[in-house]
């Protein structure tokens, strides 16, 4: 194990390349985290209106209204 660090530490390029890919993996991975957080969030919110009773163009605008004030929050 101690010469696979030592190899490592050896080569400066190796190492640089292998932190760059693995926090382009770490970053790939929260990024899917959260949008699979998102979509259960909006998920979870067309079942709640739809058991409120509301019909399905009411669930449209009322999803595509928060969508669009999401997406503005989140460039200001």
């Amino acid at each position: 194990m101690t010469n696979l660090f030592d190899t490592l530490l050896g080569n400066w390029v190796v190492l640089i390349v292998l932190i760059c890919v693995g926090s382009g993996v770490i970053t790939s991975i929260a990024k899917q985290i959260r949008k699979y957080g998102c979509h259960r969030q909006e998920v979870e919110l067309k079942r709640d209106l739809v058991e409120r009773g509301l019909s399905v163009d009411e669930v449209e605008r009322i999803v595509a209204v928060q969508s669009a004030s999401t997406k503005r929050d989140s460039t200001s």
